[in-house]
């Protein structure tokens, strides 16, 4: 959810569209800053249910890369979706 609402501020915050496009792949780095400095129980229980699976590690990285790799895909990508269509609708109005 806090990825859509980043997405909409930077669309409407935003009058260039060169600032629309690049300043998500920015935020998928800050949300993945705050999960590193704040919020660890999600990565140590991501970790603890890999290992309690018997999942082995992805695309050639540990499992707290990978996991870091999921929340900074997904936050850039949601981010620009909504950076986009929030600047396309404030472009129209």
């Amino acid at each position: 959810m806090i990825n859509i609402i980043a997405g909409i501020l930077i669309g409407i915050a935003n009058k260039d569209w060169l600032a629309r496009i690049i300043v998500p792949f920015i935020w998928g780095f800050i949300y993945c800053i705050y999960y590193l400095v704040y919020d660890k129980g999600k990565l140590v229980a991501h970790n603890e249910e890999m290992i309690k699976r018997d999942i082995k590690p992805r695309w050639g990285m540990t499992h707290t890369q990978s996991f870091y790799f999921i929340e900074y895909f997904t936050a850039s990508t949601t981010s620009f979706i909504f950076s986009i269509l929030s600047g396309i609708i404030k472009d129209l109005f």
